[in-house]
């Protein structure tokens, strides 16, 4: 501790010295504590300006990558409806197939007639709980699809057909009836509806299929992106920790040497006045 100070150059010099150790000590403490060489527009205004122009790219990015996210949900809600849909058509198929065998019975027909029905009736339940956040793309709700944001400048869009995959749509072409397989003419042309209707939605998941990669490759992108913006904004305003530790050491054997140097040099003329004491 220094206990006095006189206005001797040399005071003056070693405590010049003490003070900027100081202010170098103190500017190292908050760029370590903070984590960040550059906090403040007076840090470095340049680099400031582009973190934060970078940064706001960043929070658009989150916003697309949050757009995708939910447009990859509806779509793979889509998708694994379509699935089931193509399920219950195969078993509808086979129910026809039963019917077309001659020789049944009243109730035997009457039996597949109903199983038919409830066939039918399922796959219809299928297309209508393939929603989404609302949003269902495959009973004819939507035949303008779903858009979703793809950039950062919501310059480019990313669009979900919208389909109708209920009975009667266009794509499943078998319907409802009570006489679907009342003979075995009837079951034949169910059959044959039924054989029409698993081509039609297979290509409809095919072409659903390529908008789900779609959607993956665009978020992968954009995560991507994100990821150089935040590795870009971190070179510019993040500290050097291993940097910032090794310079605060040596900013303290600084101070340290400093305030010897102000003890030293203000010490120099009291020895010079016990030259002049009395004896």
């Amino acid at each position: 501790m220094v206990d006095r100070l006189s206005n001797a150059s040399g005071v003056l010099g070693a405590l010049k010295h003490l003070q900027s150790s100081n202010k170098d000590l103190t500017a190292a403490d908050t760029r370590l504590s903070s984590g960040l060489k550059v906090a403040r527009a007076r840090d470095d205004a340049p680099s400031y300006h582009a973190a934060e122009i970078m940064k706001g790219q960043g929070g658009s990015l989150a916003a697309v990558t949050l757009s995708l996210s939910r447009a990859e949900s509806i779509s793979d809600t889509a998708i694994a409806g379509a699935e089931q849909v193509m399920k219950q058509l195969s078993a509808m198929k086979g129910t026809a197939a039963q019917a077309m065998a001659a020789g049944l019975t009243d109730d035997q027909r009457s039996a597949l007639q109903q199983q038919y029905q409830d066939q039918i009736a399922t796959l219809q339940t299928f297309v209508r709980n393939a929603s989404f956040d609302d949003s269902n793309i495959l009973d004819g709700s939507k035949p303008n699809g779903v858009s979703f944001i793809a950039d950062a400048d919501a310059s480019q869009m990313l669009t979900l057909q919208g389909r109708n995959i209920l009975p009667g749509g266009g794509v499943i072409v078998a319907m409802p009836s009570t006489t679907a397989l009342s003979n075995t003419q009837s079951a034949a042309d169910t059959h044959a509806l039924i054989d029409q209707s698993i081509a039609n939605l297979g290509d409809q998941l095919v072409s659903m299929g390529a908008e789900n990669k779609r959607i993956e490759a665009q978020k992968g992108f954009v995560s991507r992106l994100a990821d150089a913006l935040a590795a870009g904004v971190g070179r510019m305003v993040d500290t050097d920790l291993a940097a910032e530790t090794a310079l605060i050491q040596a900013l303290q054997v600084k101070q340290e040497l400093s305030a010897s140097a102000v003890s030293i040099a203000n010490a120099a003329p009291q020895a010079l006045l016990q030259l002049f004491r009395p004896i």
